[in-house]
């Protein structure tokens, strides 16, 4: 018996003298004898498989995210580039956004007796924020964007992926009068002193301006956005919109498309968006000051990115054959072939206790300060289950989907019992032959996808996994590639069974 067969073998005599134990009452007079007889009858199996692995684009995934991305940049391990572009819409905050109608100050000189006072209200500025959270690559490189406004929503109850791209789809407003607001950033702010950017109310930002006169799609021209605005939400007619998410964004405010257009070194994380409304009011007779409204942009509403790269060198790295990767969020997945042949070959009448699939990560040859990170969470899930579980919003269930986390201790990751998994597939695989059904070649193949998870605390030593989403945080590493030989990934499997 090989090393691996011995240690597999006590270590499933351990697991089965733990279950007996656990079975037994407080007396251990009899354990010893208990024990023997449990190796007497009970003999313990270990054997490993070579687990086939390739690289498979990944360039349609479920775009769900509490933040969106802005930028382009070049990862400099794989060369690859990442564009985004960035879609936001907008809530009202609560009932009461703007003050009541008499409270705001309308210019003398503009002032006409005759004309309801509702189309005389002017806001002095409106500006598009989108706050930044964290910035991936050179936050000193010199970026632009363009921002303009949806020519229809997005909608709640589409699914909608990465490559999914609005100006394509005629969603994107261009005629003449709509918003088209440009800027040249970067995404540490040098237009703040160092002293504004080091306070701590200090909120990094792209300030994007709605100031330019805006034509609504009825043909109706305002100085601004903001008027835009203002003067919906005191016309009776469209008052209601702004009380509900659904109404504002299909009536009002159907939301922005983010557009990088040039520069390349940086992608901003944007945690929220916000349209901020300034204009003046009285709070006493005869006092006025500058006041403001704002809709907020945040996880409530829906804000999706769009993600671009380079096709000609996906395609190289999908064809390398000396690994496999892992590109988030849309990229590269790494696809195993399980040899659930290999593992129930004459196994029919045993038990598969354990089958632990160990997959090696392989270091970067290229390390700096702009590398991107190694994916933390990787989701094993069967291949034709993918676009269902994103859809629909599921969790792993250590069924059917694994959730194993990166250690850096063993450089890998490692998915301590999958056989579950493998009965299942097994299972599924006879019961389209005794039907009769042609078996669908992906029967026994699963994917690894990088994803963020969420946890609700159920009690003070319990935590519920309650949200799985494609890890949208970019992400990039090689793995070991599977091959039919002594260097593959391997799974490592222990039976029992009782003896005759």
């Amino acid at each position: 018996m090989s090393l691996f067969k011995k240690i597999y073998f006590y270590a499933g005599i351990i697991v089965m003298m733990s279950f007996i134990a656990v079975s037994c009452d407080d007396t251990t007079d009899t354990l010893g004898a208990s024990l023997t007889e449990v190796s007497d009858m009970v003999e313990i199996q270990a054997d490993e498989f070579n687990v086939a692995s390739k690289s498979v684009a990944a360039n349609n995934i479920v775009s769900r995210s509490r933040d969106g991305f802005l930028g382009k940049f070049k990862d400099t391990e794989t060369g690859n580039y990442i564009t985004c572009n960035y879609m936001t819409q907008f809530c009202v905050m609560d009932k009461y956004q703007f003050p009541g109608l008499d409270t705001i100050y309308i210019d003398s000189t503009k002032y006409d007796a005759t004309v309801n006072k509702r189309f005389q209200v002017e806001a002095d500025s409106c500006t598009l924020v989108l706050y930044i959270s964290k910035t991936i690559g050179d936050s000193l490189a010199l970026m632009k964007v363009t921002a303009n406004e949806l020519s229809e929503p997005y909608e709640e109850s589409q699914t909608y992926n990465t490559d999914f791209d609005p100006e394509a789809e005629h969603m994107v407003r261009t005629d003449a009068g709509s918003v088209h607001s440009q800027l040249t950033y970067t995404t540490s702010n040098r237009i703040y002193t160092e002293t504004q950017r080091s306070s701590s109310t200090f909120t990094n930002r792209i300030n994007l301006s709605l100031n330019d006169s805006y034509t609504d799609k009825q043909g109706v021209t305002y100085n601004n956005y903001g008027t835009y605005l203002m003067r919906k939400y005191y016309d009776p007619e469209h008052r209601g919109s702004f009380n509900t998410f659904y109404g504002f964004a299909h009536d009002i405010c159907p939301g922005f498309y983010i557009k990088h257009q040039g520069g390349i070194g940086s992608i901003a994380t944007i945690y929220k968006a916000q349209i901020i409304v300034y204009y003046k009011g009285f709070v006493e007779k005869d006092s006025i000051i500058v006041m403001n409204s704002s809709f907020a942009g945040t996880e409530e509403v829906i804000q999706k990115t769009t993600i671009k790269q380079n096709e000609n060198v996906l395609n190289k790295l999908i064809t390398d054959e000396s690994c496999t990767y892992l590109m988030s969020p849309a990229g590269i997945l790494t696809e195993l072939t399980l040899p659930v042949d290999d593992i129930l070959n004459e196994h029919d009448n045993d038990t598969i206790n354990t089958v632990r699939l160990f997959v090696p990560r392989i270091n970067n040859t290229e390390s700096n300060d702009y590398s991107l990170s190694v994916p933390q969470t990787l989701l094993l899930i069967p291949t034709d289950s993918i676009q269902s579980f994103f859809s629909k919003g599921e969790v792993a269930d250590y069924r059917n989907s694994y959730i194993a986390t990166y250690s850096s201790t063993t450089n890998g990751y490692t998915y301590g019992n999958i056989s579950l998994l493998v009965s299942n597939l097994n299972t599924k695989r006879k019961e389209a032959q005794n039907k009769g059904e042609t078996l669908s070649d992906n029967w026994n193949k699963v994917m690894l996808i990088p994803v963020s998870t969420t946890y609700t605390t159920v009690s003070t030593s319990t935590s519920l996994l309650t949200k799985v989403t494609h890890d949208m945080s970019f992400a990039s590493t090689k793995l070991k590639r599977g091959k039919d030989d002594s260097n593959a990934i391997k799974v490592s499997v222990i039976y029992s069974k009782f003896k005759e």
